[in-house]
Parts: structure tokens; sequence; C-alpha cells
């Protein structure tokens, strides 16, 4: 009888956080905040760029071979990436080698990337590029709406206004 109790109680405290988590996402896509709210949340996303472009490829109609062959180069990319955290030992610390390693990464990030998108181009057909295209401008679009909306918003709107 207890485990019935406590089960229950269990269930119903994790849908109605969930729900209440979904429901607070949910309006901030809707647009029933401010717009300075959303263009804080944008603000956030700048970190995932480098993986809104792989998570635009996927959304396409992508063949089972070509979706082996985008997430071999994604693991190839990731792979040949100099890793900061190979200065560390059981032991001991290598603070040059870290800097080193951390530094090579940010160097060679751009050009990784560039390596990857244009692997990962030449595997999609010619369609699918155009998908591509397409999506890449709707971000775009969508991504200056939300700071025109930034821009427009008063005190009052904005966070922290009162």
């Amino acid at each position: 009888m207890n485990k019935k109790i406590i089960l229950g109680l269990t269930t119903a405290v994790l849908l109605t956080t969930s729900v209440l988590a979904f429901n607070s996402q949910g309006q901030m896509k809707q647009g029933n905040n401010s717009g300075c709210k959303q263009g804080k949340m944008m603000h956030g996303q700048k970190h995932r760029g480098g993986f809104m472009f792989m998570k635009m490829v996927m959304k396409l109609d992508l063949s089972d071979e070509q979706r082996t062959k985008v997430k071999a180069i994604i693991k190839k990319s990731m792979e040949s990436m100099p890793n900061p955290k190979d200065a560390f030992t059981d032991s001991s610390f290598d603070k040059k080698e870290f800097i080193k390693l951390a530094n090579e990464r940010r160097d060679a990030k751009v050009e990784r990337k560039a390596d990857m998108i244009e692997k990962v181009y030449a595997v999609l057909d010619a369609s699918q590029k155009k998908d591509l295209k397409t999506m890449i401008d709707m971000k775009d679009i969508m991504k200056k709406n939300m700071m025109k909306k930034g821009m427009n918003c008063n005190a009052k709107n904005c966070n922290g206004g009162r």
C-alpha cells in the first residue's frame, strides 16, 4: 500500500514539474514574453552555433548512406581536435602544455569547422543543397526579426524593468 502511494506521489510530482517546465519554455517560443527576453535567449544560443548547421543538415531528407557518411565526417572532425585535458596526468598538471593545446584548439577551430562543412556539403545532392540554403536563409531572417523585436522593446517590457 505504501509503495503505491509513494509511486503515485512521485509520478504526480514528476508530471507537474514537467508540465511547468514545458509551459514556461512553450510561452517563450510562442512570443508571450517580451522581445528582450527572446533576444537574450537567442544570445545564449551563440555557443551552439556550430551545431546549428549540423542540426539543419540532419533535418534534410538524407539517405541512410548519406547519414552514415555525415556522422563519420563529424566523428573524424571531433577526433582530430587537440584536447587540453591531455595536459593532466594522475599526479601532475603541465600548465605550458595546457596553454599550447588550448591555443591550438582555438586557432584551428574555424578551419576544422570549414573543412567539416565542406565535406558534409559534398555528400548532399543538388536538391538537398538548395533546401539547406533555404533553411539557412530562413534562420537568418528569423534572427533579424528577433533582433528587431529586441530593439523595439521599452524598459517596461525588458528584463529588470519596473
